[in-house]
């Protein structure tokens, strides 16, 4: 097995890792941006090569933290990259400098900086997904329809969010399985 060259689609940092089996699917941590998600994704940016040069932060295959195996995550349609939720509360917004959210997936213009919050809730059998629009300037849109202001929805595994002009994905952490649902 030999090494693995990827390129960073946020900041262009060129990244290095020891190829490993199916090292495609894993999740990829940018040490320099903290852009989290597939190495397939990364292999969009700059077309791997002519980036900026490597530092000394090395670069990590990401696993989903053991506490969130059945929580959920977050996929954005048009780029696979997935984010994990944790129980409680979950703000999602745009990948700013000045942003606050938990989860920046982002650098769409029409997506708020704070644009909506899923919150995991532990019930009897598994957990319970509510979201809850937090008056961002910017609308959202569940499965296509408009949410209105203050809005608490329980919301399910294969429900499209879409905050701005990008759409996200809730999906089990068995992200496979919520794919094919939706074909």
């Amino acid at each position: 097995m030999g090494k693995v060259f990827i390129v960073c689609p946020e900041c262009n940092q060129q990244l290095s890792f020891n190829e490993i089996p199916d090292w495609r699917e894993k999740i990829v941590e940018c040490p320099k941006c903290r852009f989290k998600a597939k190495a397939s994704v990364y292999l969009l940016g700059a077309g791997s090569r002519g980036a900026v040069g490597a530092d000394d932060m090395p670069t990590q295959l990401v696993m989903p933290p053991a506490s969130s195996m059945d929580v959920g995550q977050i996929r954005v349609k048009s780029t696979n990259e997935v984010q994990w939720l944790k129980p409680g509360q979950n703000v999602i917004g745009r990948r700013a400098k000045t942003g606050t959210a938990d989860i920046k997936i982002s650098t769409d213009m029409y997506m708020s900086r704070q644009h909506v919050r899923i919150d995991v809730v532990k019930k009897g059998n598994g957990y319970e997904h509510r979201l809850v629009e937090i008056n961002s300037k910017n609308i959202v849109k569940l499965n296509g329809k408009p949410i209105n202001r203050g809005d608490i929805l329980v919301i399910k595994f294969g429900d499209v969010l879409t905050l701005g002009t990008t759409d996200i994905i809730l999906e089990s952490n068995d992200d496979e399985a919520t794919r094919l649902a939706q074909l």
